[in-house]
């Protein structure tokens, strides 16, 4: 470990541990201080107006027991629309009223942001956004609740995000920023990031079971004991299984465990711990051949090697204290722990590199991650105009132990990657947010971040062969900047401009011959307004992102490919609309052209990435109890190669909810793909060989899309 950066994180956990001792021993504050509202995520200005609907991020509010009769609502918002009109988007209910086969699916109330599996119930979901295909998570930044999800360096591929640790029921709000403008993000956050915040508290106690299509179960319980004191806290677990439409069973089995407490030592200053644990294993059926399944040779929902699968776990705790009205501000601070397992068998080729064994392939990834976070902000006046700064820091290490080996029906054989890699990333910001008329504001923001990679490698099996160590240090600055006029009471008009970057994996960046940069830089601008007349919302963008290198790590064989330099242009609409107090109806189209600068001698598109996706939706929350929504969402067809000649097909699909809820219960079904449309998922182009064939064939080949499926929820409240 670099000593640089295990200083950095001694220091700060001595300052978090010595602060919560000093937060304790602060008098409390007083009754007028303590019924003041305080605002912590946004400047002391005007704020934009919203409809009766909508809800901005609040400060936490002092556990307490719903009234009887309240109902539980989950709200899935952003950001208020401070800064650029493609965040910020605010929506109320939007998760309650959805459904959810997978924990990712939450992801999709982001206009113009898709998940679709790749292979397996417990293999990270596949994303696609702003002309990106972004893989597991490359060029999206994921966390909950300040955790990182993407994984550095990762066995399968760089930026791995698996998000089936979390439990849908305990997320209280997504903040959604597309584009790199925020200097609060580094790391992946190129086409946007996407923060999960769990409950800070629970209304109530509840116990919920559902079944369904494909011999798919679910059990749920949420437990929120009464405070005792100024400790308050609550419990939630979660147990879920499914064949899926396959036919060699999925056998997809999930458990979920999570705890939260909360000390407030004051009005103003609050201590929590937080404990996750998670693990599943499946089957999969891969992602078959098109020829196979076009000849009638094999079913949609079959396989070619029925052997593939994994098995994936994550246990993490941490650490946080918000204190308010400190120095003139308000401080965050965070320290995590995170261990983390997984192991994946594929078959990308079926028999093109071994006729008689075949190409299965096991990809490991075992490693534990630390990491610390703060924040301060405060306003103050600059120059007589209202201003408010941000400073923050973030340290994180992985200690990762990766490997690629050949395999047999998951036996080995061989080992090809075996590497014991150190990454650390320390990165610092500030962000300053003036008012320098009624209609005009800026935001200006600064971010530095520094990484070392270290890698060693053991000798492979069975031939002794052992690659050379590496080692590697790169620094980046990154400029942001927001423009914000408001020329009418309803109209906002953003101006956007940022630096961002992803990191490449550690294997590549260190690697004697041929090494990659360690840092892929982007660039991105953007246009855009947002108006808001009474019950409606609009909002409409056009944005542009220049990134400089596509050059990725291929966990799939051990090694790099090198892509150039691509450009992605872009439009955006969104529009919301309160029908009444309880009908709603929102709609989204985006349109993106994504493009190499220079042609790779194949040709110039970028492959699979998406140019046009809508969805739109009508959503009910009777009074009486009566719920429901109609959702439909589709992806055209994009290509599947750099010159078009392959195509993967595109598609849509309706979704339908309805329920009924009371005081003391809550019934729903769940209907996926209305109309059973037949539609494929995830879609590659890989040259395989199939058993009976003399010669490797290039083809496209897809994981199946879900059929039509129900599922039904029954839920006790207590």
């Amino acid at each position: 470990m670099n000593p640089s950066f295990r200083a950095v994180l001694v220091t700060t956990g001595v300052v978090l541990c010595a602060h919560s001792r000093l937060a304790a021993a602060q008098p409390p504050a007083s009754d007028a201080d303590s019924s003041k509202p305080v605002d912590v995520t946004s400047p002391p200005m005007p704020a934009p107006e919203t409809d009766a609907g909508d809800t901005a991020a609040a400060p936490a509010e002092p556990p307490r027991r719903e009234e009887e009769g309240a109902t539980r609502s989950t709200l899935i918002t952003a950001r208020r629309p401070y800064t650029a009109a493609s965040s910020s988007v605010v929506r109320n209910a939007d998760f309650a009223s959805r459904p959810i086969g997978d924990p990712s699916d939450i992801l999709e109330v982001t206009p113009g942001l898709f998940t679709v599996q790749h292979a397996g119930g417990g293999k990270a979901n596949q994303f696609f956004l702003r002309g990106f295909d972004l893989d597991h998570g490359t060029d999206l930044a994921l966390s909950v609740d300040g955790l990182p999800v993407n994984m550095v360096s990762h066995g399968h591929g760089q930026g791995y995000s698996d998000l089936h640790f979390v439990i849908p029921e305990v997320v209280e709000r997504l903040e959604v920023t597309k584009g790199p403008y925020s200097a609060e993000h580094g790391d992946f956050a190129t086409a946007g990031a996407v923060e999960l915040h769990t409950r800070k508290h629970l209304g109530r106690n509840e116990v919920s079971l559902s079944g369904g299509s494909f011999s798919t179960w679910r059990g749920l319980v949420l437990l929120a004991p009464e405070p005792v004191g100024a400790l308050s806290g609550y419990f939630a677990g979660e147990v879920y299984g499914t064949h899926g439409p396959f036919i060699a069973p999925e056998k997809t089995r999930r458990y979920n465990l999570f705890a939260r407490a909360t000390y407030a030592f004051s009005p103003r200053t609050d201590l929590t711990l937080q404990l996750q644990a998670y693990g599943a294993g499946w089957n999969a059926s891969g992602q078959i051949p098109l020829r196979s399944v076009s000849a009638g040779d094999l079913e949609r929902f079959g396989s070619v090697d029925p052997t593939e699968g994994g098995a994936s776990e994550r246990r993490s705790v941490r650490l946080s204290l918000e204190q308010r009205e400190v120095l003139g501000g308000d401080l965050r601070l965070q320290a995590y722990l995170l261990h983390y397992r997984l192991g994946i068998f594929s078959n990308f080729t079926f028999f093109a590199n071994d006729p008689e064994l075949g190409d299965q392939i096991e990809q490991t990834d075992r490693r534990m991650v630390s990491g610390l976070r703060g924040r301060y902000e405060r306003s103050f006046a600059l120059g007589g105009f209202r201003s408010k700064a941000s400073f923050g820091v973030q340290a994180r290490i992985d200690s990762i132990d990766n490997g690629l080996f050949s395999t047999s029906a998951r036996e080995r054989l061989a080992s090809r990657v075996d590497a014991h890699v150190e990454e650390g990333a320390l990165g610092a910001f500030t962000e300053v947010d003036t008012e320098w008329r009624p209609w005009l504001r800026t935001v200006l923001g600064l971010r530095a971040d520094a990484f070392s990679f270290d890698v060693k490698h053991r000798p492979l099996f069975p031939s002794g062969e052992l690659l050379e160590p590496g080692t590697e240090r790169t620094f980046a600055v990154s400029p942001k900047a927001s423009l914000v006029l408001t020329p009418l009471p309803a109209l906002d008009v953003y101006l956007n401009y940022g630096r961002g970057f992803h990191s490449n994996d550690a294997r590549a960046v260190t690697r004697a011959a041929a090494a990659a940069t360690p840092l892929a830089r982007a660039t991105g601008y953007e246009v855009g307004a947002r108006t808001r007349l009474g019950p409606l919302d609009v909002a409409a963008a056009a944005w542009a992102l220049d990134l400089d290198s596509e050059l990725v790590w291929v966990g799939d064989d051990g090694t790099t490919e090198e892509r150039g330099a691509t450009r992605r242009r872009g439009l955006e609409l969104e529009v919301r609309y309160r029908l009444t107090s309880w009908l709603r109806a929102d709609g989204d189209v985006t349109y993106s052209r994504a493009r190499f600068v220079e042609s790779t001698g194949a040709g110039v598109l970028v492959p699979l990435a998406p140019a046009f996706t809508y969805a739109a939706g009508l959503s009910a929350q009777h009074p009486s109890g009566v719920f429901g929504s109609v959702r439909v969402r589709g992806l055209s067809d994009r290509p599947a190669i750099e010159d078009g000649s392959i195509m993967a097909e595109g598609f849509s699909l309706v979704d339908l909810q309805a329920g009924y809820e009371t005081k003391r219960y809550r019934m729903a079904l769940d209907v996926r793909n209305l109309f059973n449309t037949r539609w494929r998922q995830a879609q590659f182009v890989n040259t395989s060989r199939l058993k009976d064939e003399v010669e490797p064939v290039e083809d496209l080949h897809f994981t199946p899309g879900y059929p039509f499926a129900l599922q039904a929820t029954g839920t006790l409240f207590f």
